[in-house]
């Protein structure tokens, strides 16, 4: 199976000078050895830190294995990600978050648990080390995209990976960290199935979170406005 895997990973940094190398390095450490192949896409989502430059270094020190995006404004997580998903090469797709808060350990538990037709994802229980007012938003958040998407999904924004080729194939439209979930419940929705796994979650090795500025919730929620008129339209259609 090792042989045959291959397994692409978009990491998306918006000044995370402080982390990525540490990120990258968990990825090829912890992932080297396990899949046949393995891509990681850094996207420098207009940082004004020294990311760029970073980003450019590691994709030397590593001949060539890492692809960099720039973009020369900050577009946010969806644009990210959906661009790193645009090139990638691999059977599967992730990401990993360039603030290296998450272990790449949690991405190397989905693997035995990958198929064409299967998404795996993570989920953190009690184990998680973020603020009690972060919590309480992740709890909500999930209760209110479990209501209307009808869904019963423990956890939206663990780290998931995806066949390629089914998430291509899903209408993505969030620019924000909204598109976490929206990934997951395009795909279910398209037919795959779900496996769910605890992981716990890491410290951040430095900086501090962009997920819950004021700009950042404002677009989550307009994501997910978005999100659930295209779906009652689509299914009005049928």
């Amino acid at each position: 199976m090792k042989d045959q895997l291959s397994i692409s990973v978009c990491v998306p940094a918006f000044n995370e000078a402080a982390a990525l190398k540490g990120a990258v390095k968990d990825l090829f450490e912890t992932l080297s050895s396990l899949v046949g192949g393995l891509e990681i896409i850094i996207v420098n989502d207009g940082s004004t830190d020294a990311t760029a430059t970073l980003a450019q270094e590691l994709s030397r020190d590593y001949d060539q294995k890492i692809r960099v995006i720039h973009h020369p404004v900050n577009l946010g997580l969806g644009a990210s990600y959906k661009d790193a998903l645009a090139i990638a090469q691999g059977q599967y797709f992730t990401w990993f978050p360039g603030d290296h808060e998450n272990s790449a350990q949690e991405l190397a538990q989905c693997l035995p648990y990958l198929a064409q037709d299967t998404v795996v994802t993570s989920y953190h229980g009690e184990s998680d080390k973020r603020t009690w007012f972060r919590r309480c938003l992740s709890h909500l958040y999930t209760g209110i995209l479990n209501k209307y998407f009808r869904l019963r999904i423990k956890y939206y924004n663990g780290l998931s990976i995806f066949p390629t080729g089914v998430l291509r194939s899903c209408p993505l439209i969030s620019n924000g960290f909204a598109l976490s979930a929206e990934s997951l419940i395009r795909t279910i929705r398209s037919g795959c199935k779900v496996v769910e796994l605890l992981y716990p979650l890491e410290k951040r090795q430095g900086g501090r979170s962009n997920a819950i500025r004021f700009l950042s919730l404002f677009g989550m929620l307009k994501d997910f406005i978005r999100n659930l008129v295209f779906l009652i339209r689509k299914t009005r259609k049928k």
